[in-house]
């Protein structure tokens, strides 16, 4: 059985082999006893690795950061795969964790192109700020607004003396008493229809009728006594 799964291989290998391009170069690395032998080797840029499961059990090749997967190769059966950038490629085997493995690949094939960098598009640039307005002059303070004073005028005060009581249509006239100097209403001219004399123009006849011959007795001692 082992020898027919070698001379099985052996076929795989050399069909792998012939149908790699020109110039490009395959390892084989065998899955056996749980593990891959070698668990690392050394390789060209474009060259190819084949892994073969000479175990009874199926085992994956994937790659640690997940850029490849073989699945299940089961057992007496091979996967194959190219390289073509350098670096170190590290896998395991998802079915049993205890095995690893690493291909290192050399050579001087081009460096992966790599993308120009977004070029970022220049931001508008802000209109410049109009300048402040400048603050207006202050205001001189108004002067205080004096006020005068009002000046209060004190009007003479008229009197006026009460009018002599007459009776309706009668004029007065006074003459100079005898000797006294007093004057006498005179008589009263009443209206056509008019009564007797006013008590009160009588009452006032009389005192000074009084006034009148007393200020005579007076003047006659005087001119007596000089």
């Amino acid at each position: 059985m082992r020898r027919k799964a070698g001379i099985f291989l052996c076929a795989l290998a050399a069909a792998a082999f012939m149908a790699a391009p020109a110039g490009a170069a395959t390892s084989n690395v065998n899955m056996q006893n749980i593990s891959y032998q070698p668990a690392t080797v050394t390789i060209s840029v474009g060259d190819s690795v084949a892994w073969h499961n000479l175990d009874t059990v199926p085992h994956t090749v994937t790659a640690d950061d997940g850029s490849s997967d073989s699945m299940n190769v089961a057992p007496g059966t091979s996967y194959s795969r190219a390289f073509t950038q350098p670096g170190n490629f590290t896998y395991h085997c998802n079915i049993h964790s205890n095995m690893h493995g690493t291909v290192m690949v050399q050579g001087g094939g081009p460096a992966p192109t790599q993308a120009p960098p977004p070029t970022a598009s220049p931001s508008p640039q802000p209109a410049p700020a109009a300048p402040p307005a400048p603050m207006p002059a202050p205001h001189a303070p108004a002067a205080p607004t004096t006020t005068a004073a009002p000046t209060t005028t004190s009007s003479p005060t008229t009197t006026i003396a009460p009018p002599a009581a007459a009776d309706a249509g009668t004029t007065s006239s006074t003459t100079a008493a005898a000797g006294g100097g007093v004057a006498l209403p005179a008589s009263q001219k009443t209206s056509s229809g008019g009564g007797g004399v006013s008590p009160w123009l009588a009452a006032l006849a009389v005192v000074l009728a009084l006034g009148a011959a007393a200020g005579g007795v007076v003047l006659r001692r005087r001119m007596n006594l000089s």
